[in-house]
């Protein structure tokens, strides 16, 4: 990743979906219910490669997106008067659709100047200052918070992009539709593995874990597989529990394998963990496919060892999937049932069962506290962010083929046991 501070990022212009002037307010406004738009000033990030185009340059922008994303959430601190949230890009301007909007206290120096340190940082040579139009403007019709005006930051020690302001209204004629998504050169939803592959071979050149990643890959699964013909072969089931953290995944597999004399699996596979920390820092594309490669690594030695036992699994692709989705949508453009991202991928290994634990945040949280220990970030999202939460639920409960079948597992781990059997034993 520090090959990226050398390169030269150019930031580009926000269009059509506003998140930083409407739906995500609450997230984005220092004090939404006490002060107007006047009372906030936004900055707006967007990048492209200016050295390389194509899906890698796409891949290296949207890791500076990451690194500034990162960078500003850890300014925050306990006052927590930094504000982000995503905006897309047009694509005119841009070969990725994923910017960075920030805000802060109007006048407030200091964020402004911790601002420009982590511009600096990585070689990013513009920013934009974006304002709420309250009434129509120019050639901008629309009411309060349709419209928004973007204007370069007025600053010597600042090159700029644009010598005036442009005007961007939002396009309420068409549905709210997730960019990244609905675009396959972005979307974190991997439903066949050559796109997955694909991915992680764009980043081999510029990251060694990427190549590590690939060879442990073809070690592991064999270029020619008759997924059908070996599935034939599988004389026990395969069982999948999947389930936020804390909610009792790890007893209820552990209990299961001693119950039914399975094998208990997890994912990312013992192949790959040891990369599982540097591609949780990258963003979400990169990191989906990581865990997908392990999906597909997994699946392998799944069909193997149904050959003699059964097989309780820690979390598969409803999993990747699930979180690849709540991370890069909104609660208002987050797929609808009945979506393609929700589909299982045709040539992957289908569990016979999928069960869900469901628990109460207040249940959940006491756990996490019982288990001591560092928090990852992702734990820090799902505690701070509710609207996260509902989205990674709202995920899991449109997958299909197979669905989650949801357990409550607020109660005893007898209790929660009892549940998960009456459901194995509907398979017989």
């Amino acid at each position: 990743m520090s090959r990226l501070i050398d390169r030269r990022f150019t930031v580009v212009l926000p269009d059509k979906t506003f998140n930083l002037v409407h739906d995500e307010s609450a997230a984005l406004r220092s004090s939404p219910n006490e002060k107007d738009d006047n009372g906030t000033e936004r900055f707006v990030f967007g990048f492209k490669d200016l050295d390389n185009s194509g899906d890698e340059g796409d891949l290296k922008s949207a890791v500076a997106v990451y690194n500034v994303s990162r960078d500003v959430n850890a300014l925050n601190g306990e006052k927590g008067d930094l504000h982000i949230a995503s905006v897309f890009l047009r694509e005119s301007e841009s070969r990725i659709h994923r910017g960075v909007a920030v805000s802060t206290e109007t006048g407030d120096v200091q964020n402004i100047s911790k601002l420009r340190e982590i511009c600096y940082k990585y070689g990013i040579n513009t920013v934009f200052r974006a304002t709420p139009i309250n009434t129509a403007v120019d050639n901008c019709e629309g009411a309060k918070n349709e419209c928004m005006r973007v204007t370069p930051l007025n600053s010597e020690n600042w090159t700029t992009l644009h010598d005036k302001g442009d005007n961007f209204r939002r396009d309420s004629t068409q549905q709210s539709r997730s960019v990244v998504i609905e675009n396959k050169k972005f979307c974190p939803v991997f439903q066949d593995l050559p796109r997955a592959r694909y991915i992680i071979e764009k980043c081999a050149g510029w990251m060694k874990e990427a190549r590590e990643l690939l060879e442990i890959f073809d070690e592991n699964v064999p270029q020619k597989m008759d997924l059908e013909e070996l599935k034939k072969k599988m004389k026990f089931k395969f069982i999948v529990v999947e389930g936020l953290d804390a909610g009792g995944k790890t007893t209820l597999t552990k209990n299961l394998e001693t119950e039914l004399s399975a094998k208990r699996f997890s994912t990312p596979p013992p192949q790959t963990q040891h990369l599982r920390k540097h591609f949780d820092d990258l963003p979400e594309i990169i990191r989906r496919a990581y865990y997908a490669l392990g999906n597909y690594i997994v699946a392998v030695d799944i069909l193997k060892t149904c050959q003699e036992k059964a097989v309780i699994m820690d979390r598969y692709w409803h999993s990747t999937t699930a979180y690849g989705i709540a991370n890069e949508t909104s609660s208002t453009d987050i797929p609808q049932e009945g979506h393609w991202a929700y589909d299982w991928p045709a040539d992957l290994l289908t569990p016979d069962l999928v069960l869900f634990l469901s628990v109460s945040e207040e249940i959940r949280q006491i756990r996490m506290k019982g288990r001591g220990g560092e928090s990852t970030q992702e734990e820090k999202h799902l505690k701070k962010d509710r609207l996260f939460r509902e989205r990674l639920y709202l995920a899991y409960k449109r997958m299909r083929n197979p669905k989650c079948t949801e357990i409550d597992a607020s109660g005893s781990m007898e209790k929660v046991l009892e549940l998960a059997r009456e459901e194995i034993n509907k398979l017989n």
